[in-house]
């Protein structure tokens, strides 16, 4: 960054002491302001400065300092565990709030830059050591800051707003506010999803790990039929409205199914191009018994490596695997030389839409991924769903009342479609269309169409007739051949473990993080009886935990301990003994998931057979 010595001075100084912060506040600054908005600076009656932003005061006129520690005050008293600020200023309330809670995880969202700069010329180096945020960005870095709060675990960030800065620039300030709405949203939705399954892929992961050595990674997909259009293709109920056209479009378009559709679109003589496999649950295998494979043209199977054991009992073509989204699975997929992954939105269609990004696909038509209920119904016909509601119904309990009970339970509201009406969606939904969005933003070479008016509407994704793209598409193409991109099936992966080893990893892995919490446990016991307290004996607890900071695998156990582990952080430590009985909840927390981890993995040994050993409905 070219300067004033003061940037100099600061820049360098933070290189030593924060040099996340110093990075980004160099990469900030060589942002150009398209607008420098008018202000200038104003004394106030207790004589701290405050500045005048197009004809209104960021700080108060009369105590910025009071007001600032007020505002703090305001934003902490919901126990946030982190906290985005919109605008520095002259950084009144970024000092209060870094004093109230000088651990909290914080980043500044910064409109303008010439500000920012005022900043750095008014505030010491030594503010900036003290209380600068963990980062800079702009309004516009949006990406950068769910990474943000993604990387320090954040479940329940807090806004911290000044209010003639979000009156100056409306637009970014509401932008911010969505984004950290869909944010929360997301999360929770994921809080609540590892609370039911997150045993559950462990368990699948550890009994799939004889797969996982020996089925290939997804980097041989990758731009593998670059500038050719994709249709991935769902069980929702507007898929029947699409299937007429599928066997002719098959030859012009890469066809991508999630586990719903397959059967439907083989029924039809369709043989989708590749399948995307990602539920953990024995029931969501269902969808697969009726499931053909072709020795001519075969489906190839892209699972993640914690899916239920049964698909890849059920699969007879070619498999593979993408890298996987949790601990556990990355643990092994580092072992493996697995590394390409798929995005994940909360469902399997969104798995499905990032294929065919990465396979190369400048085109993307979603077909029967309808984000709603057009015509009050959940699946298309013939979806393994809808014949399950029907098949179970009798007199006492209609297949109208279990219908009526899923369209019901999760606070269903109207949205606009596509095509300009109204259909019933709900809350579990609405996470999957701000994520489609989202892709939109990010990968601008990628245009992406639904194929039915009637599918909720998303921004930026226009509405593609299907009848019309039998003509935009060109009659020949290529034909895609997925033996070519793929080992055929049988053959190992190239990994340099096998699967008995690859056990032995894990198992060492695990058993030195127990280790690790269990000295932390056991040093905790120890000076919750002692009278006084050593500096020596807070710098052993300091070299446990650095030894579990250290750890590339450190996320093994505290995936499963994770809710706890939130909770346990949250605590309001006041002294060094609250600090000791906080520590020793943490190791505790992350003795019980080693434990859980290792007695599964003692369990599903290839010595054993799980298949057998466990229900098959487990």
């Amino acid at each position: 960054m070219s300067g004033s010595p003061v940037f100099t001075r600061i820049l360098n100084g933070l290189h030593r002491t924060n040099p996340g912060l110093a990075v980004s506040l160099d990469r900030y600054l060589e942002r150009r302001e398209q607008e420098t908005p008018q202000w200038e600076p104003e004394s106030t009656r207790s004589g701290e400065p405050t500045i005048r932003l197009a004809g209104r005061l960021i700080h108060s006129s009369v105590n910025p300092r009071r007001e600032a520690e007020r505002l703090a005050g305001s934003v902490l008293k919901d126990q946030p565990d982190a906290v985005v600020v919109f605008g520095l200023g002259l950084g009144y309330h970024l000092e209060a709030l870094r004093t109230e809670a000088p651990s909290l995880p914080t980043i500044l969202v910064e409109p303008s830059p010439s500000l920012l700069r005022n900043a750095l010329e008014s505030l010491s180096p030594a503010w900036w050591h003290h209380f600068g945020p963990d980062l800079v960005i702009a309004p516009d870095e949006q990406e950068t800051l769910t990474e943000f709060l993604n990387s320090v675990g954040s479940y329940s960030p807090a806004l911290l707003l000044l209010q003639a800065m979000s009156r100056h620039y409306e637009e970014e300030s509401a932008s911010l506010d969505s984004v950290l709405d869909r944010y929360r949203r997301r999360r929770g939705i994921n809080r609540n999803t590892l609370r039911r399954f997150g045993k559950l892929w462990v368990r699948n992961t550890l009994r799939n790990l004889p797969e996982n050595s020996a089925i290939p990674g997804i980097t041989s997909l990758e731009n593998s039929v670059r500038d050719r259009p994709a249709i991935v293709c769902g069980a929702g109920p507007t898929l029947d409205t699409v299937l007429p056209y599928l066997p002719y479009l098959s030859s012009r378009a890469v066809i991508i199914a999630v586990d719903t559709a397959i059967a439907v679109l083989q029924r039809i003589g369709v043989q989708p191009h590749l399948a995307v496999v990602a539920d953990p649950q024995y029931w969501n295998t269902r969808h697969l018994d009726h499931v053909r494979s072709s020795s001519e043209s075969p489906t190839i199977l892209v699972a993640e490596p914690a899916t239920h054991p049964r698909v890849f009992r059920l699969w007879k073509g070619p498999r593979l695997l993408s890298a996987s989204l949790f601990p556990l699975g990355a643990f092994i997929d580092r072992s493996v030389g697995r590394h390409l992954k798929l995005g994940a939105g909360g469902s399997v269609a969104t798995s499905a839409w990032d294929l065919a990004r990465i396979m190369g696909c400048s085109r993307i038509y979603l077909a029967g991924i309808d984000l709603g209920f057009p015509g009050n119904r959940t699946h298309c016909r013939g979806s393994f769903f809808e014949e399950r509601i029907t098949v179970s119904a009798d007199r006492l309990k209609p297949a109208e009342q279990e219908l009526f009970r899923y369209l019901h339970s999760a606070d269903p509201y109207p949205v606009r479609t596509a095509g300009g009406a109204e259909i019933l969606s709900d809350r579990r939904m609405q996470v999957y269309r701000s994520w489609f969005p989202e892709q939109h933003r990010r990968h601008a070479g990628v245009r992406t169409a639904t194929l039915s008016s009637l599918s909720a509407e998303m921004e930026g994704i226009p509405f593609a007739d299907a009848a019309a793209l039998l003509g935009d598409l060109p009659d020949r193409v290529e034909p895609f051949t997925p033996r070519e991109a793929i080992a055929p099936p049988g053959t190992p992966a190239e990994s340099p473990l096998t699967p008995r080893e690859l056990e032995e990893a894990l198992d060492t892995a695990i058993t030195e993080i127990e280790s690790l919490a269990a000295q932390g446990r056991d040093l905790c016991a120890l000076l919750e009886g002692r009278p006084g307290l050593s500096a020596a004996d807070l710098a052993e607890l300091d070299r446990i935990d650095q030894q579990l900071r250290n750890r590339d695998d450190r996320e093994l156990a505290g995936f499963l301990a994770e809710e706890a582990l939130e909770k346990i952080t949250t605590m309001t430590v006041r002294t060094p003994r609250d600090a000791i009985e906080q520590a020793r909840r943490l190791y505790v927390a992350l003795e019980d998931s080693c434990r859980y981890h290792r007695e599964l993995l003692h369990r599903y040994q290839s010595g054993n057979n799980a298949g057998d050993v466990l229900s098959s409905h487990e």
